[in-house]
């Protein structure tokens, strides 16, 4: 994922695949009392945009809930972003390992 936090407008900027035009059927949520706005491709979020980033990231996890997404992967991004304005930063988040060792062991058994 792509992140962008833009100190200007307040707004931090999640990106989940390439830039792609708008297609038909694409759409657009609004969450979080409309601070947090979702685009979605295919009933999938393409990307997220935080608004009053600077005050509150805890209302990503709004959008983690809905769109079935990584909080904690959501909020490292944010802090991220936050921690280097005006630059866009790349984060592969993956498998939280605990939860992998504990189906692993659920597997086995």
């Amino acid at each position: 994922m792509k992140v962008d936090y833009d100190p200007e407008a307040k707004s931090i900027l999640f990106e989940f695949g390439e830039f792609r035009y708008a297609e038909p059927g694409d759409y657009t949520e609004e969450l979080a009392g409309g601070t947090c706005l979702v685009w979605l491709h295919d009933d999938r979020p393409e990307c997220i945009q935080l608004l009053s980033a600077d005050d509150d990231i805890a209302r990503l996890d709004e959008a983690a809930e809905r769109f079935d997404l990584d909080a904690e992967g959501l909020r490292a991004g944010a802090r991220a972003a936050l921690a280097a304005p005006d630059r866009e930063i790349r984060i592969e988040v993956g498998k939280n390992l605990a939860e992998a060792e504990e189906e692993e062991a659920a597997q086995a058994a």
